[in-house]
């Protein structure tokens, strides 16, 4: 680890930032294949995320207790792992597919730093995806990478975030974070994902002007899934019954396909591209 990377550990101006809770995990295969299409591996330094979505589907898809998500592992030993298993590889690794590869435990680890260095020298592209502005600090590297870089924004609602992203940054924090992505000139661009059936057109409206303004050319999207399970995983949370009440209603009710639509009328009318995720 650099002085560089100390310094950078540090927010401006500020004291430094408290390190979670958060346990180890061993490392024996750091680059899997991956099945979602356009990734060839999948790149993953935590298991868990501290951002604790209630509408997250990675717990079901690693079959991970619900409960236990947010307890984080952190896979210290990724870095040397993947540099002696990277040799050879061709194609593009999807950084942060099943956890955030920029949750608060990398403030503190670099994990996901110290990886992105080790991918350089061979010229794997790169497609990273997270909810956090935390990867502003890792412009520098970007700079050096093939490849895109996505913030997932569901809404632009503080409300309707601090009740389904808890301990994601708000969403003003992420727009700013893609408008500086794109004045770097780096492929950026936002997921809409999942689409929540509790938006209203007034919603949409907002959420693609938002978006807009940031100078990001293009959109993901993918639809609202729930997991067998999930809408009683959100009721047993402390405050969680109502808003899993009113997802379940709106998710059994709504037309995805005019939500859809709809939004992707909104965003070719502001003259830029939408895309299926996944």
């Amino acid at each position: 680890m650099s002085n560089l990377d100390l310094f950078m550990m540090l927010e401006e101006g500020g004291p430094p930032p408290k390190a979670p809770r958060i346990g180890e995990v061993h490392t024996k295969v750091a680059l899997p294949a991956s099945r979602l299409p356009g990734l060839d591996y999948a790149l993953n330094p935590y298991v868990g995320c501290h951002h604790d979505c209630l509408y997250c589907y990675a717990p079901y898809v690693t079959r991970k207790p619900r409960s236990e998500w947010t307890t984080v592992l952190a896979r210290t030993d990724l870095p040397q792992v993947l540099a002696k298993q990277i040799r050879g590889k061709k194609g593009t690794i999807g950084l942060g597919t099943v956890t955030d590869p920029y949750q608060e435990a990398e403030r503190h680890l670099l994990i996901t730093r110290r990886c992105l260095m080790e991918i350089i020298p061979h010229g794997l592209a790169v497609s990273a995806l997270t909810k956090s502005d935390l990867i502003l600090r890792d412009i520098d590297l970007y700079r050096e990478l093939k490849g895109e870089v996505g913030i997932t924004v569901t809404s632009v609602s503080d409300d309707l975030s601090r009740s389904l992203e808890p301990g994601a940054p708000l969403p003003g924090r992420r727009l700013e974070a893609l408008r500086k992505l794109a004045d770097e000139g780096l492929n950026a661009y936002a997921l809409i994902g999942p689409l929540l059936p509790l938006l209203t057109e007034r919603d949409i409206d907002e959420l693609v002007e938002a978006l807009s303004l940031t100078g990001i050319t293009w959109a993901m999207l993918d639809r609202f899934r729930s997991r067998p399970g999930m809408f009683e995983d959100m009721a047993s949370r402390d405050g969680g019954r109502e808003i899993a009440q009113r997802l379940e209603k709106a998710h059994r009710t709504e037309d995805y396909r005019g939500l859809e639509m709809l939004l992707r009328r909104k965003f070719q009318e502001r003259g830029m591209r939408c895309v299926d995720a996944f």
